[in-house]
């Protein structure tokens, strides 16, 4: 229980604006600051879902009723099973609209390029520490193709379905601190658009 409360709790704190960081140089590239936040994803029904084998399938059954009734004596059963088509389509469609939405976690860094050349693309980490055993609790990689031109500054970031943490430590619990894992923004790879490289040693 208190695993899962302190879990709630880092969830809140990810909800938090960027932290300043203190200048760290990878290559000639400075961090100028980074931090994650929570963000909602809302449900968007998708093309594919209406071009399934099966949706496909059902439209052809609905057009059968539709002329058969069309075909009958009966002059309002053309109506009827046109309305009940109608009405199915719509609960199928308002289904998809409504489905809940899921947690994202967006991870962000503001980067300086201090060099002479234009950044084409930029693996980095991001790292939470469990500040009582200095262990990694979690390690989070990403790849991102902006480009920053010399003397320029950018924010990069990332959506992210994994949350920041899965696990605490038991020695975690009795922490006070507000926030219980220490962040860090590692630069890994750097791609110039000259087709140079800059790697983590």
């Amino acid at each position: 229980m208190k695993a899962w409360a302190l879990s709630l709790l880092l969830l809140a704190l990810g909800s938090m604006s960027f932290v300043p960081a203190l200048p760290q140089a990878a290559g000639e590239v400075s961090i100028l600051k980074f931090g994650w936040e929570r963000e909602r994803i809302s449900q968007r029904p998708s093309v594919a879902e209406f071009a399934s084998a099966d949706a496909l399938r059902e439209q052809s059954r609905n057009e059968v009723r539709l002329a058969s009734a069309r075909n009958s004596q009966d002059k309002g059963a053309a109506g009827r099973t046109e309305t009940q088509i109608n009405r199915q389509n719509e609960a199928e469609v308002k289904a998809r609209q409504t489905a809940p939405p899921r947690d994202g976690y967006r991870y962000k860094v503001t980067l300086r390029n201090d060099g002479q050349k234009t950044i084409k693309s930029i693996d980095w980490d991001y790292l939470f520490i469990d500040p009582v055993t200095r262990q990694e609790a979690a390690h989070h990689q990403f790849a991102s193709d902006d480009t920053i031109k010399p003397g320029k500054s950018k924010e990069i970031s990332v959506l992210y379905l994994v949350p920041p943490v899965k696990t605490i430590s038991a020695a975690m619990l009795s922490k006070k601190e507000p926030t219980p894992f220490e962040e860090e923004v590692l630069l890994v790879r750097i791609l110039y658009s000259d087709g140079s490289v800059w790697q983590r040693p």
